[in-house]
């Protein structure tokens, strides 16, 4: 019986074959026979990275993404730059507004002290009703005791709080005052006394509205920069207080827990809110004497 012969040595990285592949042909088969035939017929076995084509392909992609960068930079400098140019614009055609607007106020309350110094010739008693119902409609400036009511924006984007939404509007809840907040505000302080209104000096007449244009609130046409002062002419000693009982104070806390809106209100001695700017008069019928009118006719009944 023949002995048997021993076993060739196992290698000890038998179990790596694919690793000790590559690292022993570290170029794949194909690419080598490439590289031997392009030996055969006279070539460099593999192409160089410095070869002048391949030079003049990396500049020519440099120049262009050198353009390129520097054209998105020139638009984005002349974009910015019209910009800056509109909101000047727009800030310098708003002071002139403001100007013109001041300038009307004053011609006005000079015609309606005219206006009612006539009238004062031709009958006290219906000077003293033209003054009422102007003091009502708008069209003058009042002063008085006053209860003003401050409203701002929250000081970051998100509300503090998890009380239910009283906006009832979905994506209301960024912290931010919108138009209905100063509808519901300036509604609740006609409904506590409040005889004249005004928002950030924009007087409230039948005629004004508070309204949104984008991001911008609106009276009466007029854009209102924050914070938001709402000033209110009244009884100072109820209309506070029913304020705050009422519905414009349930929702002023509301919005200050909620949405960290910040709100401050003060009762002040004397406060003065102008007349509406857009207020005009469209109708207009001749005044008559108080005597005349009183006298009867011939048929015993008042001309």
């Amino acid at each position: 019986m023949s002995a048997a012969s021993p076993r060739p040595a196992r290698r000890p990285d038998a179990s790596m074959t694919l690793i000790t592949s590559m690292l022993e042909r570290p170029l794949d088969p194909g690419y080598a026979a490439a590289a031997e035939r392009r030996e055969k017929a006279g070539l460099p076995r593999a192409t160089g990275l410095r070869s002048p084509a391949l030079i003049i392909f990396a500049v020519v992609i440099g120049v262009l993404v050198g353009i390129a960068a520097m054209q998105l930079r020139g638009g984005e400098t002349t974009k910015q730059r019209t910009k800056t140019s509109l909101i000047e614009r727009i800030e310098r055609e708003q002071k002139s507004v403001d100007t013109q607007a001041a300038q009307a106020g004053a011609l006005r309350s000079e015609i309606a002290a005219l206006d009612a110094e006539t009238l004062r010739d031709v009958s006290e008693v219906l000077a003293q009703r033209v003054q009422r119902l102007s003091l009502v409609a708008g069209a003058v400036p009042v002063q008085g005791p006053g209860f003003v009511v401050t409203v701002d924006d929250a000081p970051s984007n998100e509300g503090e709080g998890t009380n239910s939404d009283p906006r009832g509007e979905k994506g209301s809840t960024d912290g931010k005052v919108i138009a209905r907040d100063l509808q519901i505000i300036t509604n609740s302080l006609w409904q506590a006394g409040a005889e004249a209104v005004s928002v950030n000096g924009q007087r409230l007449t039948s005629t004004a509205a508070i309204r949104f244009a984008g991001e911008a609130i609106l009276v009466d046409y007029r854009p209102l920069k924050r914070p938001y002062v709402i000033t209110s002419i009244g009884n100072p000693s109820k209309m506070p207080t029913t304020f705050a009982d009422g519905s414009g104070g349930t929702y002023l806390a509301t919005l200050k827990n909620s949405f960290g809106i910040r709100v401050g209100t003060v009762v002040r001695k004397q406060v003065t809110i102008p007349a509406s700017a857009t207020l005009g008069t469209r109708a207009a019928t001749p005044a008559v004497r108080l005597d005349d009118a009183a006298t009867p006719s011939p048929e015993g009944e008042p001309s």
